[in-house]
């Protein structure tokens, strides 16, 4: 039956009166306390109180406990135990029931054997119940329950096997354990595991005191970097403190995926003198700024740096140590950034060697994807001298250049720019080549540009270049020859735009079924 908390307590205080050699207690005459109310020890009171309670049956003229004659030892109402005697309480009903709860400390299992009475009363927690000779013979006649322990617990029910469980796991039936369930929520939840790690490094990281001689190895942790960045916003002590720590280890730190974020803070908040001491170090060594430069977190600390320099002298450092790897810096992802950064945060005359580098190697920049980008920044940002040479360089290698996926828009860019002397270059280049040029898919491009910009003789003499082919309609089903058509269609006047329209008129019928055509057939003035 259930018992409460406080009936467990008076339940549990019997078998230490025991062990204390309290109940069954002999008087000094040797009395074994079986009559008269001798020596033995009155538990009335406890009787009673439990009987109050409801676990045992009670008397209700003196509340004393109905039980069997004989059951308390000897007789005459002494209160009195008999040593060989077993205190066992009954329910509610008329007849005897198992014993709710045994006289120890210790629970027995359900499928345990009997227990072996104790060879003295006086063995502390010895058994599991005690029993005189005569009950435990006649135990099965009477009813009571060897087994004194309460029936366990219903056990708990089990999770829901995985689907994504093996064979062998089904077959051993078996379910993780609440540890193991534990264990895996936990790696299952990123949120609380940073959240964890995030306090973890707030607590290692507490004071810049700490980390002298150990500043370089925390500027490339995650929370290390980031704990830096924030303290170099609380003064200039601070980024003094940070500055001694790591300048030596600039390069290393240019590179490193969280050290970068730390130098680029850095850069910003440093002084003249500072920032100088980090010019001389990435500068020093050559190549050394064009590796870090080429690098995917290098180049963004490098465009920090040149957004940062102040001093001429700083400028002019920089601008030298980039320009050995010049060609390569251009040509690559990420190096292309770093130059594009200098010709917009430096005047002209501080990109002098990069314009006089691009001059140099314009056929080679002008056919790569970043190159032909940076090479029309080179001409947008010089003036004078520097951008006639650069415009010179590129009009001189123009054919090649308008041949190219990448090199024609450069030209297109130059042809734009309406430079005499350039134009004028590119079309003793082109001429004679127009056809040729035309039935390009990049070229083609270069001609309509012409046709546009050039001047009016220039246009004529691409016009009768395109007329003077043996086989025109050829060109009128070009898929890219006919755009140019159509386009000097647009760009001519006069007797050129009639001879052009008289050329094409014969072959209205071929306009119409031809999927190159249909741009040209649908000119108001071909329709007439």
């Amino acid at each position: 039956m259930k018992v409460d908390t406080e009936m467990e307590r008076l339940l549990d205080e019997i078998p230490m009166l025991h062990h204390g050699d309290l109940l069954g207690r002999r008087d000094a005459a040797g009395d074994d306390g079986g009559g008269g109310g001798g020596g033995g020890f009155d538990v009335s009171c406890l009787i009673r109180e439990l009987a109050e309670m409801g676990v045992v049956e009670g008397d209700d003229d003196d509340g004393m406990l109905s039980s069997p004659p004989g059951f308390f030892g000897g007789g005459g109402g002494g209160g009195g135990l008999s040593p060989t005697s077993s205190l066992c309480f009954v329910g509610q009903d008329a007849g005897f029931t198992a014993p709710s709860r045994p006289f120890s400390l210790e629970r027995r299992r359900v499928d345990a054997p009997p227990p072996t009475p104790p060879s003295s009363l006086f063995d502390p927690f010895a058994g599991f119940c005690l029993f005189d000779a005569t009950a435990a013979a006649g135990a099965d006649s009477d009813g009571w329950d060897v087994r004194c322990s309460p029936p366990p617990p219903p056990p708990p029910p089990q999770a829901p096997p995985a689907r994504g469980r093996s064979k062998a796991a089904r077959r051993k039936g078996g379910c993780a354990a609440p540890a193991a369930a534990a264990a895996a929520a936990a790696a299952a939840s990123p949120t609380k595991k940073s959240a964890a790690a995030a306090s973890a490094a707030a607590a290692r990281y507490e004071s810049l005191a700490g980390l002298r001689g150990f500043m370089y190895h925390i500027a490339r942790d995650q929370h290390g970097c980031r704990f830096l960045q924030q303290r170099l916003d609380d003064g200039k002590r601070e980024v003094d403190f940070i500055f001694a720590g790591v300048a030596r280890h600039a390069v290393e730190l240019m590179v490193n995926p969280f050290g970068n974020y730390l130098m680029q803070k850095l850069l910003a908040v440093c002084d003249d003198e500072q920032r100088m001491a980090i010019v001389l170090t990435l500068t020093k060594d050559p190549f050394v700024l064009v590796r870090i430069s080429l690098n995917v977190h290098g180049t963004r600390a490098v465009q920090k740096l040149i957004e940062s320099l102040r001093t001429r002298e700083e400028i002019q450092l920089v601008v030298e140590a980039l320009r050995p790897g010049f060609l390569e810096l251009i040509k690559d992802p990420n190096g292309n950034h770093v130059v594009q950064r200098c010709l917009q945060s430096f005047d002209a005359n501080d990109n002098k060697p990069i314009f006089e580098a691009a001059a140099v190697h314009c056929l080679d920049i002008g056919m790569q994807c970043h190159g032909c980008c940076v090479l029309q920044r080179c001409i947008a940002r010089s003036g004078g001298e520097q951008r006639e040479k650069l415009v010179a360089a590129i009009a001189s290698n123009g054919f090649e250049l308008a041949q190219d996926a990448y090199g024609n828009y450069v030209v297109q860019y130059v042809i734009d720019l309406k430079v005499p002397t350039a134009n004028a270059s590119l079309t003793k280049q082109f001429q004679g080549r127009y056809i040729h040029l035309s039935m390009q898919k990049f070229s083609s491009n270069v001609v309509e540009k012409c046709l546009k910009v050039f001047k009016e003789a220039d246009k004529a003499t691409i016009i009768l270049e395109l007329l003077a082919v043996p086989h025109f309609e050829q060109l009128l089903q070009h898929p890219f020859a006919n755009y140019v058509i159509y386009s000097a269609i647009q760009n001519s006047k006069g007797s050129l735009h009639s001879a052009l329209t008289n050329a094409i008129r014969p072959h209205v019928e071929l306009l119409r079924t031809s999927p190159y055509c249909k741009r040209i057939y649908s000119r108001a003035l071909l329709k007439k």
